[in-house]
């Protein structure tokens, strides 16, 4: 015979031999630990994103660096979590995750980020499975391509004045949100965690101190305050342009559409100081602005092909943009200006040169104008220029 006690629940089992028994205890102390950790719960009535918080806690966290990595979670929330979270465990199938995958590359994830992001849903998932909430492993299977490096998404400067152009004609509720991105370089969630307290309009700084990041607690999406990406993240930043006269603007419409929508403004109160909202009062999170940017790319695209339609022509295609190649198209306007790669650093938050080289892209337009200086190529006895080394330092 063999006894045991889980949490108060007695275990006896019996057989002929010990080997048996204690085979047969072991399995029976086991089942009833899971049946404890996970009561009522089956593959069908949990969901993904609902797991994930409850495997994070037990399982992950407690062996993770302080207990637990908030960007553990948003790499999983950011990846799959908006792609399949709200699906239970048991519907999800290869397919799927196939799909989420496909969407991620299109929305121009890397192929490693991907990868990380999925290395972190298997592991979810073999928890899963060894709970008892799912009989078959829908990541096994699944194909990541290798792509090539790809040059990152930035807006030409003829782009970014048709697409400046979309929105003021169709008075966009962020008009003046993607105008300040350009304008700043910040990310989304520096530009969702934004505050009023945060701009500094005497000395026309704008201070970058939080990030509004979304996380899943106890099976439910949660936004919180918190600190940015690295350390170098924390930084101020001048006005450029119109950054004043937008910020203003941005402060009058919200104040125009809070009283308009009276009780249905949906602003919290532990936000109620944010700079940029949702048309409801919302805070902004990436996938408002992911979505909205769709939006806006197939719009575009339908105004070309009906331009082509009456001219007879081929239409222009304006490729997908999502809210990180607003970034990358800031910090390329800035090298274009002139500015000097130190600076441009400070700007961007990042500790590493090579970083914010690589933000940088040297546009085909730019590329003519440069060749256009060099006149004949192959004639050096009148060279009288001389190259500035120091200034390519740290881009080789």
């Amino acid at each position: 015979m063999g006894r045991a006690q889980v949490e108060g629940h007695p275990i006896v089992i019996y057989d002929w031999k010990l080997k048996e028994v204690k085979a047969k205890l072991a399995i029976a102390i086991d089942e009833m630990k899971r049946s404890n950790l996970l009561p009522g719960m089956d593959g069908k009535s949990i969901t993904l994103s609902e797991w994930f918080e409850e495997w994070y806690t037990k399982y992950k966290a407690p062996m993770l660096k302080d207990g637990g990595s908030p960007s553990y979670k948003r790499k999983f929330l950011n990846y799959y979590g908006t792609r399949l979270g709200s699906k239970p465990l048991a519907d999800i199938r290869q397919l799927h995750v196939q799909t989420a995958i496909a969407d991620m590359l299109e929305a121009g994830r890397s192929s490693k980020s991907v990868r990380e992001a999925t290395g972190i849903l298997q592991n979810c998932i073999e928890a899963a499975m060894a709970n008892g909430l799912m009989a078959i492993n829908p990541v096994v299977g699944v194909v990541i391509p290798k792509c090539e490096k790809v040059e990152r998404r930035v807006l030409t400067v003829e782009e970014q004045e048709i697409f400046l152009d979309y929105l003021a004609r169709t008075k966009s509720w962020y008009e003046e949100m993607y105008k300040f991105m350009l304008l700043t370089g910040m990310r989304i969630g520096e530009v969702g965690g934004l505050q009023w307290e945060d701009i500094d309009f005497a000395n026309r700084f704008i201070y970058v101190k939080r990030s509004l990041s979304y996380q899943y607690e106890n099976g439910k999406k949660t936004m919180k305050l918190t600190s940015p990406k690295t350390e170098n993240s924390v930084r101020k930043i001048p006005f450029f342009g119109e950054t004043r006269e937008i910020l203003e603007q941005q402060f009058e419409k919200v104040k125009r559409k809070r009283q308009d929508m009276g009780e249905r403004w949906r602003q919290p109160e532990e936000f109620g100081n944010l700079v940029f909202l949702t048309s409801m009062g919302s805070p902004i999170g990436r996938y408002n602005i992911e979505s909205d940017m769709r939006y806006v790319t197939r719009q575009i695209n339908d105004m070309f092909r009906t331009e082509a339609l009456y001219s007879g022509g081929i239409p222009k295609k304006f490729e997908r943009v999502h809210p990180h190649a607003l970034r990358h198209t800031f910090a390329t306007r800035c090298f274009e200006k002139g500015m000097t790669p130190r600076t441009v650093q400070e700007i961007m938050g990042h500790a590493n040169y090579n970083t914010t080289v690589s933000y940088t892209h040297v546009l085909d337009d730019i590329k003519s104008k440069e060749a256009e200086k060099v006149g004949e190529f192959l004639q050096n006895k009148n060279n009288d220029a001389k190259i500035e080394y120091s200034g390519l330092l740290g881009i080789m």
